[in-house]
């Protein structure tokens, strides 16, 4: 049995076509699916937060079988059992991060994005615990170099709320694009 990696899912899916078998591909198939629905869904997600200050409910919840099916194949299929562990684990960090943010100071997280962070979770924890710690970290100087460039250029006020939703996006599938 090989190893599991954590340099990310296109190494993943590199190491799954280079196998030359038809579980190797179907694993590639299916981690590339995965992703890619959730960065898809992200695009749309991202543009209304932008819009609306809203990740509606109807369409994250749908995320979580969406994308945790096709990354769970893959890794049971690309011999790589641990992969769900980790899949677990990153729901539980980021998930329960989110959590506790919005318990702790309510107006600043919506619920929208707690429950993106789960499905986020999910998917970079696909790849490592590593990534999932690292898209948060992007997450979160991404939106502060943002607010705070927006504040400098006094577009917005300490008051006025940004959207969060397409920095977890973002930082999430850079962190699996680029890692």
């Amino acid at each position: 049995m090989m190893q599991p990696m954590t340099a990310g899912v296109g190494e993943f899916v590199g190491q799954q076509l280079q196998a030359a078998n038809a579980s190797g591909w179907l694993a590639a198939a299916t981690c590339a699916l995965g992703v890619l629905v959730l960065a898809c869904t992200g695009v749309w997600l991202a543009a209304t937060d932008i819009r609306y200050h809203r990740l509606p409910r109807k369409v994250v919840w749908p995320l979580y079988p969406a994308v945790t099916a096709p990354l769970g194949v893959s890794a049971s299929l690309g011999g790589e059992p641990v992969r769900w562990w980790w899949m677990l684990w990153g729901l539980m960090i980021m998930g329960g991060l989110f959590v506790l943010l919005r318990l702790v100071y309510p107006a600043g997280m919506g619920l929208g994005d707690v429950r993106l962070a789960g499905v986020l979770g999910i998917a970079t924890g696909f790849a490592s615990v590593s990534h999932t710690f690292m898209a948060i970290a992007v997450t979160f100087v991404l939106a502060g170099l943002f607010s705070a460039a927006l504040l400098a250029a006094r577009k917005i006020e300490m008051s006025s709320r940004v959207a969060f939703g397409p920095f977890m996006l973002v930082g999430s599938l850079g962190v699996l694009a680029f890692m």
